[in-house]
């Protein structure tokens, strides 16, 4: 039986001990100042939902797809419009500087590709990675990387058509370090295929060619990896119905299956991906069908593949989703392109423990912008300098901050170990301080955004200014 948790909505924010440390991030497509779109943010939590940024056409209009979080503290992304002939940039937004920067024109030299519709993704190796739906020595599109040590971009594979091309979604690093995703177009039957590329060997995989039967052209979504190892993802179109299909494939057999027709009325159409909960259900959307022709929300359970239409959008509640939901604890959260109170989307979560679904914000082209196309993004609060007063709460004192060149760290009790992280957590130096003693710690080559933990646990942000 179909959940109604339409009933269940909340008329008000939720507070979220799972979520109480963390930010959420996202763009609207259009609206804000300028007309040309909007950076927000809001607590963990969806309270504090608010503008920080306007998108200008000379440096990037119309954001689109998935903010990723870098190591150097900054969120990268893409636009549809906006810099060097009106058509996509790669950008920069500095969380704690409130910067923006316009790094790389992607219709500048459309060889090295253009049109970035899904954003980037950060891998194991420290740098970016992306795809282009257009350009590329083949025109079919490119897979690109840029590093945020120097903000380079660089094109490291194209596209042919034969073996994949247009690939509007973005990619997803698996255990064996592997870059895996989908083109819309290419392959044998011209319905897009399912590729892995080898960042190591640059070496390219065509792994399975959608035949519309099975489904064809899979769209934004970025493929998932199960935690029965599985790849998981969504059609467009194609399947039974044409209205597209939920799929696995699995890696060590080969064996593609085709898990959910869409009928248009459990949904039609999806765009998105699909993310795995921490209660091991896949949950998605679609921007149509239902019982209000307004798209859905669903879950399957990978067990037994059954699919759960557990919300229609009527309009006032979102309408017309076109990404993917975002996990952070029990929550999911996600953004609709219309419906809400202006008719320009909402953002909301979704309580899978309890089954609850709430409208966190409207979106309004004269404030916070309008019609989001692209994911939440969630990061670790540190917004503000200082996060648990390490100076305070130890005998361990570490100074300047903000910083330049480097840290003294002055020591007045006991023997400590001091570890530098960057915001993902990854290790910069470490160093061992005795009593009564001062250390000069060089951060040159730190990000602009960095942590000092003790090793009981206290932990304090420091800020490198260059």
């Amino acid at each position: 039986m179909k959940k109604t948790l339409q009933s269940l909505i909340l008329l008000a924010f939720i507070s979220l001990s799972a979520t109480a440390q963390t930010q959420i991030w996202g763009t609207s497509y259009s609206g804000g100042a300028t007309g040309q779109g909007t950076i927000f943010s809001a607590d963990g939590n969806g309270n504090n939902f608010h503008t920080v940024y306007n998108f200008i056409n000379a440096s990037g209009a119309m954001p689109v797809g998935r903010m990723c979080l870098a190591g150097n503290g900054s969120l990268y992304g893409c636009t549809e419009l906006g810099g060097f002939g009106d058509s996509c940039v790669s950008f920069r937004y500095d969380i704690v500087s409130g910067t923006y920067t316009n790094i790389h024109d992607l219709f500048a030299n459309t060889l090295l590709g253009w049109e970035s519709w899904s954003g980037m993704m950060l891998a194991s190796d420290g740098k970016m990675y992306g795809t282009c739906a257009a350009g590329g020595q083949n025109g079919g599109g490119v897979i690109f990387k840029i590093d945020p040590a120097n903000d380079q971009y660089y094109d490291i594979f194209d596209f042919d058509n034969v073996n994949g091309g247009n690939p509007y979604g973005g990619l997803t690093q698996f255990p064996d370090g592997k870059l895996y995703g989908t083109t819309f177009n290419g392959g044998a039957n011209g319905d897009g295929v399912i590729f892995s590329f080898d960042p190591a060997t640059s070496v390219y995989t065509k792994l399975y060619v959608f035949d519309g039967v099975g489904g064809a052209h899979p769209k934004f979504g970025d493929v998932m990896q199960g935690t029965d190892g599985k790849i998981y993802g969504m059609t467009s179109m194609g399947g039974a119905s044409n209205n597209g299909i939920v799929y696995s494939f699995d890696l060590s057999t080969g064996t593609f299956t085709d898990i959910h027709d869409f009928d248009g009325l459990q949904g039609s159409g999806p765009v998105g991906g699909l993310v795995q909960a921490a209660n091991g259900m896949i949950y998605g959307m679609t921007p149509y069908g239902g019982s209000f022709s307004q798209g859905v929300v669903f879950s399957i359970n990978p067990a037994t593949n059954a699919f759960t239409d557990i919300l229609d959008f009527n309009g006032s509640n979102g309408a017309n989703p076109t990404r993917s939901l975002t996990q952070s604890g029990n929550m999911l959260f996600g953004t609709t392109n219309g419906g809400g109170a202006t008719g320009e989307g909402v953002s909301f979560s979704i309580n899978f423990t309890i089954n609850t679904y709430t409208k966190l914000a409207d979106f309004s082209a004269l404030t916070t912008g309008a019609h989001p196309n692209g994911e939440i993004t969630i990061t670790p609060e540190f917004a503000s300098v200082g996060v648990a007063s390490l100076t305070s709460n130890s005998g361990i004192s570490i100074y300047p901050n903000p910083a330049v060149n480097s840290l003294t760290v002055s020591n007045s009790e006991n023997e400590e170990v001091i570890n530098f992280t960057d915001v993902l957590g990854r290790e910069l130096s470490t160093i061992k301080t005795s009593a009564l003693t001062k250390t000069t710690v060089d951060i040159t080559s730190f990000p602009n955004v960095f942590f000092a933990k003790t090793k009981n646990g206290l932990t304090e942000k420091f800020v490198r200014e260059k």
